[in-house]
């Protein structure tokens, strides 16, 4: 007699061979659970955020960033790019086609800005504003594209202008400099005659596709020089504790001063025009200079450029669909390197690709019937960027990734991706690059944003937005899920029958588990259930446990109270050879197991289980009876 133990679980799930021979800590599979520190976890739910919307995709998420560090959350629906306005989606740019969106974070010291490019137009957004937008797209100043902003810099791919297209050439914008180059000052204009305390307009020079900034308006009142300070997120104070507003990208104003103004009121600020030697002027002189626009063919193959990324060396990796390419600009911007950098190695999808900071992650589709998930990555000596190849235990030819996009998350890598026949993306695998695990979850999620532990998604069924990895229910449903362990023959071909089956973890008094056992895949019967209300629950003891089981910070919401269990399942089980186990909630609310014991373990003779024994048949034309 002996028991067996499972604990420690850290190997997610090993999908590419035989189940009998996983690690014993292993999922052969799994829908919506995950590991984490050592415990098999049931992920989190999904949370709506705004009102409902309906059918389509999110064809984009993104967050940009004010000046103080405040997000803005946008997205873009079939026809409008929005914002998240507390709970509200209020639209920026409205009578869009369907189509995909590139965005792009830059801050400067004229402010901070999300740049969009699509085929309908190339827009600036001063976050500081963010329900307000500049149409930047001029045919002589710039292109139609994706873009990437780096080093004061856009890189725009996948031209597709009205009157040209090109998908093979790299674009590079002139550089920002930041300074007078740039920035044009404005000083002393007025705005208003005295006699007043409120005063609303327009800034005169701020127009067309100018963005102001540095704003100060000045007045004579009673009390002396009253003066209004911009602090850059379009609020104004004066000395004297008069309030107002700027918007940037319009040039509207609205201030009150403390009291009536008994002298000219005037205003200084400064402008830019990111179309006049900024981000989005990609003019060059007839013999280029430094700092200028530049295009760079990357024809080999004829295939689409359809991401651009920066690697670990600081150079951009264009990544195509059979191959891939690498360009280094060297330190004076008038020389550079732009050469096919691998064959054989590309992308489905524009979005299929991240850089992170431990290198580019990608799905690897070159060779359509075995994808790889792979990474860009210096090589031991810290010389070359080389490819290598991710997880290696996961079949990743199971899923199709003709929209799959590739996000980070906390210590997490998200991949979205389709189910054998899926028509929408409905699966989300979470990769633990440091841990080289992978679980699977079942969302429909066709884009992603993150920040500051929250992790949003938008929908490839409906153009909702949730928060996902929050609560412990589907937006009010139980979560779909199951998990299921090793066919365990406990390093032993004999058969084996055990008489108890403990398992201890935490669980939610609301949750209702089921537990399952398959012996040499004769079919699942159900062997017992966890109940968080259970006698074996230890409710004096219950601890919190945050809304996110992704990572170790709480993510958004109230918490739940979790309490320990420690269960002791009789089970009568034939002789087997093997036996599998699954698990099932049932339930709302949180669950984890980190402990299974096979109990008083009894060992037969080495023979095949009973169902698999059959008397053979010795006539030598194979037509007689068994004998």
């Amino acid at each position: 007699m002996t028991d067996f133990i499972q604990k420690n679980f850290k190997s997610g799930v090993h999908n590419l061979i035989n189940s009998e021979n996983i690690p014993v800590d292993a999922s052969q599979d799994a829908i919506n659970w995950f590991n984490q520190d050592g415990r098999n976890v049931l992920v989190g739910g999904r949370l709506l955020i705004g009102a409902e919307n309906g059918i389509g995709k999110v064809k984009g998420l993104h967050f940009g960033y004010k000046v103080n560090g405040d997000k803005v959350l946008y997205r873009k629906t079939a026809t409008a790019i929005q914002y998240l306005n507390v709970d509200t989606w209020v639209d920026i740019i409205t009578g869009m086609t369907d189509c995909e969106v590139s965005f792009a974070n830059y801050s400067s010291l004229a402010g901070a800005f999300t740049f969009i490019n699509c085929v309908d137009g190339y827009y600036k957004i001063v976050n500081a504003n963010p329900g307000s937008y500049i149409s930047l797209y001029d045919s002589t100043k710039n292109f139609h594209g994706k873009i990437l902003i780096d080093r004061g810099r856009t890189l725009l791919w996948d031209r597709e202008d009205e009157s040209s297209k090109d998908k093979t050439g790299l674009y590079g914008s002139k550089i920002d400099r930041q300074d007078s180059t740039v920035y044009t000052v404005v000083s002393s204009e007025a705005i208003g005659a005295l006699g007043s305390t409120n005063y609303t307009g327009t800034l005169a020079e701020n127009s067309a596709t100018r963005n102001s900034f540095a704003t100060v308006f000045t007045a004579t009142v009673s009390a002396g020089t009253e003066v209004f300070q911009d602090d850059f997120n379009g609020v104004l104070t004066s000395n004297f504790g008069g309030t107002g507003t700027i918007n940037y990208a319009t040039g509207e104003y609205d201030i009150t001063f403390s009291e009536i103004t008994t002298g000219a009121v005037t205003a200084d600020y400064q402008w830019e025009d990111s179309n006049i030697k900024g981000v989005s002027d990609f003019t060059k002189s007839a013999t280029r200079l430094a700092g200028e626009g530049f295009q760079f063919p990357q024809d080999e193959g004829g295939d689409a450029i359809l991401n651009v990324l920066i690697g670990q060396d600081g150079a951009y990796y264009s990544l195509k669909s059979q191959s891939s390419y690498r360009l280094e600009l060297d330190s004076t911007d008038l020389l550079a390197t732009n050469l096919l950098y691998r064959k054989d190695l590309g992308i489905p999808y524009w979005k299929s690709a991240i850089a992170t900071n431990r290198g580019i992650v990608f799905i690897n589709t070159s060779k359509p019937t075995k994808p790889e998930l792979m990474i860009l990555q210096r090589d031991q000596y810290g010389v070359e960027v080389e490819p290598y190849v991710l997880m290696s235990q996961f079949d990743f030819s199971l899923y199709t990734y003709d929209e799959c996009e590739i996000n980070n998350f906390d210590r997490y890598i998200t991949i979205f991706c389709k189910s054998s026949g899926a028509i929408y993306n409905d699966i989300v695998l979470i990769c633990n690059l440091r841990a080289k695990t992978v679980d699977i979850l079942k969302y429909p999620c066709q884009s992603s944003a993150s920040s500051a532990g929250k992790f949003y998604v938008g929908g490839s069924l409906t153009e909702n937005v949730y928060q996902l990895f929050s609560g412990f229910d589907d937006d009010g449903l139980v979560i779909d899920n199951y998990w299921t362990g090793k066919d365990e023959k406990y390093n032993s071909e004999n058969l084996k029958k055990f008489k108890r089956l403990r398992v201890k973890g935490l669980i939610d008094i609301s949750q209702i588990v089921e537990v399952y056992a398959d012996f040499d895949k004769s079919g699942k019967e159900l062997v017992g259930t966890i109940r968080g209300d259970g006698s074996y629950v230890d409710a004096e003891s219950s601890g919190v446990i945050g809304e996110s089981q992704v990572g170790k910070i709480s993510i958004g919401g109230e918490p739940s109270n979790a309490s320990p269990y420690f269960i002791q399942l009789r089970i009568k089980t034939p002789k087997f050879r093997k036996r599998t186990l699954t698990f099932k909630a049932t339930g709302i609310g949180y669950f984890d197991f980190e402990l299974i014991m096979d109990y008083n373990i009894s060992k037969f003779s080495n023979k095949i289980p009973k169902r698999f024994r059959q008397k053979q048949d010795v006539s030598l034309d194979g037509n007689s009876s068994n004998l």
